[in-house]
């Protein structure tokens, strides 16, 4: 119920959001780093690029779990949390492992 109340307001504020960046006069170049001249800024620039788009892939993929877990779990009525939970350490290690593994692909 309150979820269905709150859905119009933040619909609003996502698009109110997006007007001032829509009417900004700076472009993609005064954002993100220069091109560079030589032929090794280039390279860097361009690995730049590719990392930039790999972080945001990843962003996509953990932003969407956690909006999905926080629509999905988020209805339980009279849910009573458990007491006795309290870590599983596969789960633990995996996500220390996957982004170590990611940072030492990208460097």
């Amino acid at each position: 119920m309150i979820c269905a109340k709150l859905a119009p307001l933040a619909l609003g504020a996502a698009a109110a959001s997006c007007f001032p960046a829509a009417q900004a006069d700076s472009g993609w170049s005064q954002l993100n780093m220069p091109r560079g001249v030589t032929e090794i800024s280039r390279k860097i620039y361009d690995l730049h690029m590719e990392i930039f788009w790999v972080c945001v892939a990843i962003a996509v993929v953990v932003f969407g779990a956690m909006i999905w877990s926080i629509i999905t779990y988020s209805r339980s009525r009279g849910a009573i949390p458990d007491g006795t939970l309290v870590h599983n350490t596969k789960v633990e290690f995996i996500w220390t492992v996957v982004p170590v593994i990611i940072l030492i692909a990208m460097a």
